[in-house]
C-alpha cells in the first residue's frame, strides 16, 4: 500500500505542477524528505499526508487507492512559482469545497 501512496502522491504533485521543493515548503519540511518519500526511503506523517490531499484537492482516502482516475478538484497549476502563502490559500479552499461535496452527498443520500 505504501507504493501506491508513494506513487499517487508523485502523479498528483507532478499533475499540479509543484516542484518537490516548493511541497517540502508547503509541508514544512526538507526538499530530501520529499525525494526520499517519493523513491521509496522514508515515510511521510499522516498529518503531512493530509495537507498535501488538501493541496491536491482530494480526500485522504483517495491517495490509498490504486487508480488512474482520482477524483481531484485541483486543476494544474498555471503559475511554477506560487507563494506558500497561494498554496495554503489553495488547500483552504479545497478543504471547504470537499466539505460541501460531502455535504452535498449526505444529503443526497438522505433526501434519495
Amino acid at each position: 500500500m505504501e507504493d501506491i501512496i508513494r506513487e499517487n502522491f508523485k502523479k498528483l504533485r507532478r499533475r499540479i505542477n509543484i516542484t518537490q521543493e516548493q511541497m517540502a515548503d508547503f509541508l514544512n519540511l526538507e526538499q530530501s524528505s520529499i525525494s526520499k518519500f517519493e523513491s521509496g526511503e522514508r515515510t511521510i506523517s499522516v498529518s503531512n499526508l493530509e495537507k498535501a490531499c488538501s493541496l491536491f484537492g482530494i480526500p485522504l482516502n483517495e491517495i490509498y487507492k490504486e487508480s488512474d482516475i482520482m477524483r481531484e478538484l485541483s486543476p494544474s497549476f498555471r503559475k511554477t512559482n506560487l507563494s506558500m502563502e497561494s498554496l495554503d490559500d489553495i488547500s483552504k479552499i479545497n478543504k471547504i469545497a470537499m466539505n460541501i461535496m460531502e455535504m452535498d452527498a449526505i444529503l443526497e443520500k438522505h433526501n434519495g
